[in-house]
């Protein structure tokens, strides 16, 4: 007999597991074995997860740089802060670190929020065209327009004078030489330089179209990267180190200025290789093994690479980094639309689902945060829509594939740490868990456990907020800080931290009483004795878990061998059933 559903029958196929217009929980469904089975089985109308596994970066704007409008980012869903420092002074990236760490702090770190900085060239933007912030222009091929710094045109920009910010790259003119080839927005309006003035650029439209006020220019790529934009790098490098930042991201990524990098930062601080060339692409192995993470710089490749091109390369560049356990974030033209309106076009909200179903671990938000109008919203829409395209993710299938693929390339890892983190996934998709709970020392078994892709959050169970900040570079991992008393009995101070993150996970509604949850612990202390897995289900509020101490409650009665009696005759005969042991 066929399924009634919503008044229509609808075919389904039992062997397979496909039930065309119906839902089944991925959890609960083990039959579901294709991603177009899960495709199918997908429910428009379920509620999105509460809890988000993807990390958004948010870039600092100077409309939200007071603690109040930080703190709002951070209720938001903001994970990552990203300080642009060609475009922000070094007294408010120190201003802003300090209140971050003091909000963590406020906070007692649930949860926390890590600082990035992005050592990168000065961005260049068009002024804003006559008739307002959303005025377009169309630049006719062939026409002749200028380029002007002239202040008057900054809001009355028009086809024939352009207004570009040159404020942060007040060497613009004396970099570019005539015949340079100029990009503007997506790179589809190409200028070619006819005449340097003073204060202006003489340009030939070579390739027109459509476009809109605050939109990036780019100049050729050696121009920029001259020796007064590098000179500059070492001092970022040094101010980073400086202000004890988490995260670096740097657009230098040839091996000198790599290892210049890892000699100036500290150890604590995660180097992030930015792909904005060809070259950069072509060296994307030897890049996956030095850095620390990957981040695909749209707008820059967009230069290199047709527009056809850019989702190939983001599928390419992702899935290399989840089968190597790096993480990866995309950047670059997300939701730009939502720098002047509330709300993004559906085109825009589909990139950013899209990103999340490739793999990413991380977005990050540029000028949508930095000068766009409405930061906080657009924060919220990030939020929405990754939860929205986490709950569609073919978690089963891709880990799967994940496993095989790793396999193939000798990356399977096989240590206690890296065995036991994939059995806790293994487990949790087999019972439905709704979170894994990891105690870790340096953050590395719950990076392995992030890394093969559970489809429920990691709790990651830490004393230090370094650790614990890092963790947001990883798909699934939720930080939290014990701060709590340590305990002299080792196995006791295991489950306090245990029963404590359980209670924090209740109050942030990542949990509830009665769910199954995995706990994985190291039967040693000290780091790298991670070797157990535990299934367990979370308490109500008047009960806790004896999860490591248990082991002490196991009595092991000392044996007495005159407590047996054993029959003197045909001993050798008789089973042992015979045996007469006490109760």
């Amino acid at each position: 007999m066929l399924p009634y559903v919503q008044g229509t029958l609808l075919p389904i196929n039992l062997q397979s597991g496909i039930f065309f217009g119906g839902h089944t929980s991925e959890r609960s469904d083990t039959r579901r074995h294709s991603r177009l089975a899960h495709a199918c089985n997908l429910d428009i109308d379920q509620v999105a997860d509460r809890v988000r596994k993807c990390s958004i970066v948010c870039t600092l704007g100077d409309s939200w740089t007071s603690p109040e409008s930080i703190q709002m980012m951070k209720n938001g869903g903001m994970n990552i802060l990203r300080l642009n420092l060609s475009m922000t002074p070094p007294e408010t990236c120190r201003r802003v670190i300090s209140c971050i760490r003091a909000l963590d702090e406020l906070s007692n770190f649930t949860p926390c929020v890590a600082v990035a900085m992005d050592m990168t060239a000065p961005p260049i933007r068009t002024g804003i065209f006559e008739g307002g912030i959303d005025a377009e222009v169309f630049l006719k091929e062939g026409d002749m327009i200028d380029l002007t710094m002239d202040k008057a045109y900054l809001e009355k920009s028009t086809t024939k004078q352009l207004f570009v910010d040159t404020s942060l790259f007040p060497q613009m003119i004396s970099c570019v030489y005539r015949g340079d080839r100029i990009h503007i927005g997506d790179g589809l309006i190409t200028l070619v330089v006819q005449t340097i003035g003073m204060n202006y650029l003489t340009c030939l439209i070579e390739e027109g179209g459509t476009v809109g006020g605050y939109q990036r220019v780019f100049l050729p790529r050696e121009r920029q990267n001259q020796l007064h934009v590098k000179s500059d790098y070492e001092k970022d490098l040094s101010f980073a180190a400086e202000c004890g930042v988490d995260f670096v991201f740097t657009s230098f990524v040839t091996d000198a200025d790599m290892s210049l990098a890892r000699s100036i930062l500290s150890k604590q601080t995660k180097l992030f290789a930015k792909l904005e060339t060809r070259d950069s692409i072509k060296s994307l192995p030897q890049l996956i093994a030095t850095a620390d993470g990957i981040i695909i710089s749209r707008a820059d490749l967009g230069l290199q690479y047709s527009p056809e091109k850019i989702f190939k390369l983001q599928k390419y560049v992702i899935s290399h980094c989840n089968v190597a356990a790096r993480p990866v974030f995309v950047i670059g033209q997300l939701l730009e639309s939502m720098r002047t309106k509330p709300r993004p076009t559906r085109a825009e909200s589909t990139d950013v689902a899209n990103a999340v179903l490739d793999g990413a671990d991380g977005i990050i938000l540029s000028v949508e945060t930095s000068r766009g109008i409405f930061p906080l919203e657009t924060l919220s829409t990030v939020d929405r829509v990754c939860r929205e395209a986490e709950r569609a993710f073919c978690h089963e299938t891709y880990r799967a594939e994940l496993k095989q693929s790793r396999l193939l390339r000798g990356l399977d890892q096989r240590d206690a740490t890296s065995v036991t983190a994939i059995s806790a996934v293994e487990a949790s998709a087999s019972c439905g868990a709704t979170a894994i709970f990891v105690i870790t020392t340096s953050g590395r078994s719950a990076i392995s456990t992030a890394t093969a892709k559970p489809s429920c959050p990691i709790i990651v169970i830490t004393r230090d907020p370094i650790v614990a900040r890092h963790c947001h570079a990883y798909h699934g991992l939720h930080s939290y800080v014990y701060t709590g008393p340590q305990l002299e009995d080792w196995c006791e101070d295991m489950d306090l931290r245990i029963n404590t993150a359980i209670s924090s996970a209740k109050e942030r509604r990542l949990v509830s009483a009665g769910d199954t949850v995995v706990i994985v612990i190291g039967s040693l202390a000290g780091e790298g004795s991670t070797n157990t897995m535990q299934i367990f289900h979370v308490p109500d509020d008047k009960a806790t878990l004896k999860v490591v101490s248990s082991r002490n409650n196991l009595v092991y009665p000392e044996f007495c061998s005159d407590a047996v009696e054993i029959p003197e005759e045909k001993t050798h005969q008789r089973g042992i059933d015979e045996l007469l042991l006490p109760i």
